[in-house]
């Protein structure tokens, strides 16, 4: 009688541990990230837009266009028309030079809405544009806002399009300028809405 207790309870005691293993495994394990969301920029209003720049392919000798301006429902449109021709191929923005005491973050997110096409977000230390500058991808559909997040560790170093090897990884203390750029013979009219860049 006792072994069979014995047995009992051993087999109790075992299906419990498997029941609580189940339920450790199946909860969501914790994302580390940082304490909260920082918006850099949003588009509501002018005083909130920030300063951009224009920089397009006429400082090679092309002819791409672009602009950018504030919609009167609250965002901001990168659009314009990109071309190869004169050995051109590239259209961009970006920001003044500003520190923007994002250190502690683990990467930008976007809120975005596109044409389908594949734009670059880059950063920069310096206003100067022959500088190095970080890229990372990202795709814009064309009906819906879209939050997109670009990890840091995740920019590659560039210039004048070729990616660098063999330097430091993108340092968020150090960013200075920050925008957006079409290339890679994505010819024709392009149009990016942009609600709102922020850090996570």
């Amino acid at each position: 009688m006792f072994r069979e207790s014995g047995n009992f309870f051993y087999e109790l005691r075992h299906s419990v541990l498997i029941i609580l293993l189940f339920l450790f495994l199946a909860a969501p394990m914790e994302i580390k990230s940082a304490d909260q969301v920082k918006l850099l920029l949003n588009f509501e209003d002018t005083d909130e837009s920030g300063r951009w720049i224009v920089v397009n392919d006429g400082v090679m000798g092309g002819v791409s266009r672009s602009n950018i301006n504030l919609h009167s429902d609250g965002y901001l449109v990168f659009a314009g028309e990109l071309s190869t021709s004169y050995g051109g191929g590239f259209a961009s923005v970006r920001t003044y030079d500003k520190n923007w005491e994002i250190g502690k973050y683990e990467g930008f997110i976007l809120r975005v809405k596109g044409d389908g096409k594949t734009y670059q977000f880059r950063c920069r230390m310096g206003e100067n544009i022959f500088e190095i500058a970080y890229r990372n991808y990202f795709q814009a559909k064309k009906e819906d806002w879209q939050e997109i997040f670009l990890p840091f560790n995740e920019f590659l170093p560039t210039y004048r399009g070729r990616v660098l090897t063999n330097f430091p990884q993108l340092d968020p203390k150090k960013i200075k300028q920050f925008g957006f750029m079409i290339t890679d013979k994505q010819v024709g009219n392009f149009n990016l809405e942009i609600d709102w860049i922020g850090v996570y």
